[in-house]
Parts: structure tokens; sequence; C-alpha cells
């Protein structure tokens, strides 16, 4: 069976590697418009501060592909699909059969329509080379700018007071991280931020990046200018659809996917920041990796896996914060009941929702110790009513309830 999988992110290479786990004559193709073998995209903030250099930054030598039996073509751009025939079209006019399709080609940076944002010194970060250009020009810059304060806005601007550089954070909504944080969490995270040196502006836009050819500064919608050196637009991602949709396959705000994440064209699948599921892109690692692993199986068509969506969580450090986000975190409907306990000296906040005695989100900020178990509880479904007064407690034993 020729397989080919189209990308070569978190999603390609889990998938690629479960294959040739569970299918050893599986002949294995990537194709990919990236200049270097896969890499994980949370590490390129360390290739901005120097703590990583680029062999230490790909998980898998090309002796492991070789081994693997996996090979991959870097700096070959699919540019389109012909589903009738089971054909892709290189960017060098060359075609290639498969018998299977993988599309885990993922999504790029949203970059709003800011007037000048073309200027040298304005970034965004999503690839390696991103990361290296973005090294090499803060060197004799002094001001950073960041707009956008969700989860990759919050770690770069991290990454840039890490190597001295001042940084301001714009973010147009009333809160940082409005989908993995609650109101009051999100203000003891803004708290954090500025003990750290890290402003952070709420409520604003910029309408305007100043600067003749190179960047000056940023203006906002209430008139008011900023000076800054080096600007770093954090305003989301979209899906990579072109590929998809020209073919004929559907698509919205990704590429729709089945509960067997099977595209709308036979043997055609996705998975990654690129699919979407029941409405839903997710653009976040752990279902990326969900969905990879259980595509694989489909593809290989020994047997059925059914996707059901993957619970939302976030789990990391953002300039040394711990921060931990799972399922509801804003539910407005009556049937939750709401647990929390807050520590505003020490920036530690924990809450918890639960439905009918089951713990259906959580917001653990500032803190790690619990968090595994409370995600496990979560999994299993179990009724933590008798034990709800404890549950937030520095001290309680999760190995009473867990199963």
């Amino acid at each position: 069976m020729q397989i080919v999988i189209v990308g070569c992110g978190i999603a390609a290479i889990t998938a690629a590697k479960a294959i040739r786990e569970n299918a050893s004559e599986a002949e294995i193709s990537i194709y990919t418009d990236e200049k270097y073998l896969y890499y994980p995209r949370p590490r390129l903030y360390d290739v901005i501060t120097g703590e990583t250099k680029l062999q230490g930054l790909l998980p898998y030598s090309e002796q492991w592909y070789q081994e693997q039996k996996i090979r991959v073509r870097l700096n070959s751009k699919v540019t389109s699909l012909k589903t009738d025939r089971k054909e892709l079209v290189l960017g060098d006019n060359s075609r290639i059969n498969y018998d299977k399709l993988l599309l885990a080609n993922g999504a790029h940076p949203y970059v709003p329509p800011i007037k000048g944002v073309d200027k040298a010194g304005v970034f965004t970060l999503r690839t390696l080379e991103d990361a290296l250009a973005i090294r090499e020009f803060p060197k004799k810059k002094g001001k950073a700018i960041v707009i956008g304060g969700g989860l990759l806005g919050l770690e770069f601007a991290a990454c840039l007071r890490k190597i001295g550089q001042q940084v301001e954070v714009l973010e147009v909504l009333p809160r940082l991280l409005p989908m993995q944080l609650d109101q009051e969490a999100s203000s003891i995270l803004r708290d954090d931020f500025e003990k750290r040196g890290i402003d952070v502006m709420l409520e604003v836009k910029a309408t305007e990046i100043l600067g003749k050819d190179t960047v000056s500064g940023v203006s906002l919608d209430d008139g008011k200018e900023l000076s800054s050196d080096l600007i770093l637009v954090a305003s989301g991602i979209r899906p990579n659809i072109n590929l998809a949709s020209e073919a004929g396959i559907k698509v919205n705000k990704g590429v729709i996917v089945d509960q067997f994440l099977q595209t709308s064209v036979n043997d055609v699948y996705a998975a990654g920041d690129v699919s979407e599921f029941n409405g839903r892109v997710y653009g976040i690692i752990p279902p990326a990796i969900e969905q990879a692993k259980m595509a694989s199986t489909n593809i290989l068509g020994k047997e059925k896996r059914v996707y059901k969506g993957t619970v939302h969580s976030t789990s990391l450090k953002i300039a040394g914060i711990s921060l931990t986000s799972i399922g509801l975190v804003n539910p407005e409907e009556p049937q939750y009941e709401e647990i929390k306990k807050v520590d505003q000296q020490e920036g530690v906040y924990k809450k918890m929702f639960l439905e009918q005695g089951k713990i259906v989100g959580a917001i653990i900020l500032g803190e790690r110790k619990g968090v595994s178990s409370i995600m496990k509880l979560m999994e299993q479904e179990v009724d933590v009513t008798r034990y709800k007064d404890q549950l937030l407690e520095d001290d309680f034993d999760y190995r009473k309830i867990l199963f």
C-alpha cells in the first residue's frame, strides 16, 4: 500500500510512526514545503533565546527516517490533488500516486489587515525559518510589541523578555487567554506578567505599523502611538485549506472530516491543525496527536476507530508560570457547580466545574500539583461529590478516588 502524507508537523510524524508500527510493508512518503525535518513548534522559543541549536531541535535524525523506511521529501510543495486519479502534483510538475492520502499540512498565521504590516521588523512565528530570522533581528534592537494575548503571543513575550527585550503585549479582548482562563485567573496571570517586566494592554487594537521601511512603532485605535523596534503578530492561525478546496474536498474553517477522520473524498483523510471535526478546528497539539493515531488505524483498514472529539486541554509554562486549562472553563449554564480556591499573594488559582458530581472543566494556574490526577478523574468520569470540598486543598490525596 502506498500511503502519502502531506505535511511534516506533529500530526504527520505521529501518523507515519503509527502506520509503520502496524504495517511493516506499507510504503510511507511525506511531502512538505519545509526545509527541515520535523521539529516541535513549542521549541522554537528556545531557538530564539539561543538555548537550543538546530540539531538539538530535531527529535529524529535522517538515519532514523531511513531505518523506519519513511521517505521524506523536503522542499517539495504539493500544488494540487487529482483525487479522481489518486495523484499529487508537486511544484516541479512531477506527479505522485497514492492508495491512501493523509492531509496533515497544518495552518498558517493569521495576519489582520493592519496598515504597514509588511514593513521590515514585523514577524509571525510558525516555522523554524521564522525563529531564525527573529533570533538575528533583536540583537541590535531594544523594544518589542506583541500583537495578541493568546498562548503564542504570551510565550513569545516571555521569550523576548528572557533575552533582555522590553516587551509590551496588546490584546483586543478584555482579558488574556479567553479560551483557557476566566476573568479572575486572567487578571492573576496579567499581574504575574507585569511583575516580570512584561507590560499588558487590554481592549486595544493596532491600526497601523509606523515607520518608513522598517518598524518604528504602532498606532492604536484610540490614537495613541507606541514606539517599537520589533513587532510580532500573534493573532491566531488559519488552516491550510486551499489544497483540499481546489481538489473539490469539502472545507469550512478547516478540511471537514467525519468520525473516521476521512474527508468527503474516499481514501483521503485529514488530521491536525488543517482538520475540522463537528465544526471545530482545535489548533493545539493533543488533538493533533489523537487524530493522527486514529487516522493511521483507519487508513490501514484493519479496524475502524471512531473519533468523538478531544477534550480541550492546555498544560504548559508561560514565563515560568504553570498553567493548565481543561474542558469547560467559562460555562454560563446554571447546571454547572463551581468550586474555587485562590491564593492571590502566591499567584495560585484553582477552579473546577462539576456537572452531576463529575468534573467537566478545570483551571489550575500557578502550580502543577494534582493536575494529572484531575485529568484522570475527568477521563474516568468519576463522581467526586463526596470529596468536592477537599479536592482543591494542597494536601488532598487523589488516590482515594482514582481507579
